[in-house]
């Protein structure tokens, strides 16, 4: 299916992704997807979006901040951006550590803006794609659900009216998972699900090769997903996908 990109308005925008979720669910294929994702009118939400992110001030590799695009005219603003997609090079990922609740460190990236918007306008378009496509009893990272919706299906699975009830819960954890995605197997992933924009997945391909800038030293990303990019959690469910 070859999506139109002729909307002019954030609710024919989500009328627009409402019905690529349907027609997922029916188990559509999409093309088109880079004209609907950088239609003005996505970018505009996308940097909405952005903008209201706590992360919003924190700058990437090139130390610009939100306020800096938010400063330019908008038509300006939003120019670059599809420029910047029509010859996509990715910046750099500017990498800090955080401390964890064990006192161990945690790797974070910190895209620049400028890419955060374009990562932010892909992830708007192909969520409802995969979404459609998810297992129900998957709540991480997921719009509308959270720990509490995971803990309430435990609680009905346990307590169902059967002869046959769960006796076990299982509880693990896999290590540096955003670290080891397989970029070639994660694009499959995609594809598989609906995903069909070849243009897309070169980006998103470029997107995930980019690299890392840690104290001045620069690092390939032959594997993972950066842990702090705007599009992160989404490709993580879409890796589990099978998994789950």
């Amino acid at each position: 299916m070859h999506l139109k990109h002729s909307f002019t308005s954030e609710a024919e925008l989500k009328e627009k992704l409402d019905f690529i979720y349907s027609q997922s669910k029916k188990g559509k294929y999409f093309h088109g997807i880079l004209e609907v994702a950088f239609n003005e009118v996505t970018i505009t939400t996308a940097i909405h979006n952005i903008k209201a992110n706590k992360g919003a001030k924190t700058p990437g590799v090139d130390n610009n901040k939100i306020d800096k695009c938010l400063q330019m005219k908008k038509d300006e603003l939003i120019k670059l951006i599809q420029k910047q997609v029509r010859n996509y090079k990715p910046r750099l990922v500017k990498r800090i550590y955080i401390k964890k609740s064990n006192g161990k460190l945690r790797p974070l990236g910190i895209p620049t803006i400028l890419e955060r918007i374009i990562q932010e306008c892909i992830r708007i378009v192909i969520e409802p794609i995969v979404e459609a496509k998810f297992f129900p009893n998957s709540f991480g990272f997921r719009p509308y659900r959270a720990t509490k919706h995971a803990v309430m299906d435990i609680v009905s699975k346990v307590n169902v009216n059967s002869k046959v009830k769960p006796t076990y819960i299982i509880e693990g954890d896999i290590k540096s998972f955003f670290d080891n995605i397989n970029h070639r197997i994660l694009l499959k992933k995609l594809w598989k699900m609906g995903v069909r924009d070849k243009k897309i997945l070169a980006i998103l391909k470029k997107m995930l090769e980019a690299g890392y800038l840690e104290e001045n030293s620069f690092y390939s990303t032959e594997m993972g997903t950066v842990q702090g990019g705007v599009i992160s959690p989404l490709l993580a469910n879409v890796y589990l996908n099978d998994f789950d």
